[in-house]
């Protein structure tokens, strides 16, 4: 009797692994075909084509379009997060200085990948609750970071600087990736910087 197929091999490589790289290479995909097409033509058909896939494997790892893209917003989101408290971390005990590594962390990110960017500020209809939840993610950090350096922000005021921070930020990522804005990611990252830290500073005052 032969070994079930979905526990055999393949080329020495896993069922389970194989699986993953197909999974990995429908995120990466839409990336790609949301900028290219937008929300109306990203559709299974042709995210599974870019990814170089047959249709039937999209549905092993994803229930349908609007899971792929909240899930790559989701880990893509994370990612970046975490890639900007590593930063912190290491940055000087200075509230600008942390505010600096952190956005520098984003912007960095971004430069080397574009594709990124353009998928986080999509206008796409599922990810609009993902983004209010990001802007909870940011505003949990900024409390914790605050509370470190001194400037003590409730989550409610530390909320509001992170929408208010981010409304601007993801403008001026607009402008920077499609060209209608003359920017450098080097001044991007210091005048979102700059409104981060300003605001953190002042909202204690203004946002009770």
């Amino acid at each position: 009797m032969s070994e079930p197929e979905n526990t055999r091999a393949y080329r020495g490589v896993s069922p389970t692994e194989r699986r993953t790289e197909r999974r990995e290479r429908l995120k990466a995909a839409v990336l790609d075909v949301l900028a290219q097409e937008g929300w109306a033509g990203t559709t299974v058909r042709r995210v599974a084509a870019s990814a170089g896939v047959g249709p039937r494997f999209f549905y092993e790892s994803f229930t349908d379009m609007n899971d792929l893209v909240t899930t790559t917003y989701d880990e893509l989101g994370a990612e970046l997060l975490a890639a900007a408290v590593a930063a912190i971390e290491a940055a000087p005990d200075d509230l600008h200085a942390r505010a600096r590594a952190a956005v520098g962390a984003i912007v960095g990110a971004v430069e080397r990948d574009p594709r990124k960017g353009r998928f986080l500020i999509s206008d796409a209809p599922p990810l609009a609750e993902r983004k209010s939840a990001f802007i909870r993610a940011a505003a949990d950090e900024l409390v914790a970071q605050s509370d470190a350096i001194g400037t003590r922000l409730d989550h409610r005021q530390a909320e509001l600087c992170a929408m208010v921070v981010m409304a601007g930020a993801v403008e001026l990522v607009r402008g920077w990736l499609d060209g209608t804005l003359d920017i450098r990611p080097d001044e991007l990252t210091e005048i979102v910087a700059s409104t981060l830290s300003t605001l953190t500073t002042h909202m204690p005052r203004i946002g009770r």
